[in-house]
């Protein structure tokens, strides 16, 4: 893993997310990064999420205060997807304007099409840089902003690996079950499960809801070669676990809809797959294609006989070929790890700093 620079002046970071530890933007691109930044080079941070438990507002004003009135030295400020127009929102939007230097939005969802957008566009048009999780996202948004960088959503590396395949080929899905991702497992991958001729193991996490939990059991009733699981109360919070519960998957689903929504995703779950060395059944469209190469460390596909066709080739695949597969599959994190995510923390830091410089 390449170490993060050493030779940085950034000191200290306030992060502002945009909703609690339950949102994996705020865990992944926010909370975790942070950690690693204090435990490996000593770098303080405040790291507000909003809310109205007496606590959460002494943490934020605590925060706002010292970025409007004393901001330290060689301190970075996020806003993190703000996309409301309260008063979180607002007191954000004043510091922006009083503290316009070293202020980055960040956005690694294409949030105005899915929220009113009139403050999201707001904090792109007026924070000093954009830093964005996708190159969809980088495409689209620096016509709005002249500094806008990319930085792909990173995966802790807890050091959790696949071991072997399992006796029966267990696939798995981490996610939201609704929307885009619901559509697109039901167009693209689903149908290519029914009527195998051989036995498989499909574990859902993320299907927390009555409705659809009872929608999938009929769905897959008539398949009698899968076993469906749909595991409850998972703490999301305990990375350590979900990584765990990751590795007991032979292949994890990424099927994405080739739109404007879903290319402006980070190809997350892509990313938690391969950063335990599980091989991905992939949509091959962008941002899933810069990270799975067919073949090597998984399967892009494009409709449900290339799936059904990639499941087939994995379910015959020898122990030799499969930790091939693994291997290369764990190899891919040097591309998102947190080391790498800092670095360019660090670079957008100095950046900021040279263009602060060059207008005194």
């Amino acid at each position: 893993m390449r170490s993060p620079k050493t030779d940085s002046k950034l000191k200290f970071v306030y992060w502002f997310a945009h909703y609690n530890l339950k949102s994996p933007s705020v865990r992944y691109r926010g909370k975790y990064p942070l950690d690693f930044l204090k435990e490996n080079f000593g770098i303080g941070s405040h790291f507000v999420m909003p809310g109205y438990m007496p606590a959460t507002i002494f943490r934020f004003v605590r925060a706002y205060l010292s970025a409007l009135l004393f901001r330290k030295p060689d301190s970075l400020i996020v806003i993190q997807r703000v996309n409301s127009n309260f008063i979180y929102a607002n007191l954000l939007k004043l510091l922006v304007l009083i503290r316009r230097d070293s202020i980055f939005y960040d956005l690694d969802d294409a949030d105005y099409l899915e929220y009113p957008p009139k403050s999201i566009w707001w904090f792109i048009q007026n924070c000093s840089s954009v830093v964005v999780g996708s190159t969809e996202l980088l495409r689209n948004l620096s016509a709005f902003n002249k500094s806008v960088f990319l930085n792909t959503s990173p995966t802790p590396d807890v050091n959790i690996i696949k071991k072997r395949k399992n006796s029966i080929l267990t696939i798995g899905w981490i996610g939201c079950f609704g929307g885009d991702h619901k559509e697109s497992l039901l167009n693209l991958f689903f149908p290519a499960l029914h009527n195998l001729p051989f036995k498989i193991k499909l574990v859902l996490l993320g299907v927390t809801n009555k409705l659809e939990i009872k929608f999938l059991t009929e769905y897959f009733s008539d398949f009698e070669n899968v076993v469906i699981e749909m595991p409850q109360n998972i703490n999301w919070t305990d990375e350590r676990n979900l990584q765990q519960r990751i590795a007991m998957f032979d292949v994890g689903i990424a099927t994405l809809i080739d739109n404007e929504l879903q290319r402006s995703k980070s190809a997350f779950k892509t990313k938690q797959y391969l950063n335990n060395g599980v091989p991905v059944f992939s949509s091959d469209i962008r941002e899933n294609n810069l990270f799975v190469e067919h073949g090597k460390n998984g399967f892009l596909c494009s409709t449900p006989a290339d799936f059904r066709q990639s499941i087939i080739e994995i379910n015959e695949m020898d122990p030799a070929n499969y930790n091939r597969l693994s291997v290369a599959a764990r190899e891919t994190i040097c591309n998102f790890n947190l080391s790498n995510y800092c670095n360019v923390l660090f670079a957008m830091f100095e950046k900021a700093n040279l263009e602060k410089n060059l207008a005194v």
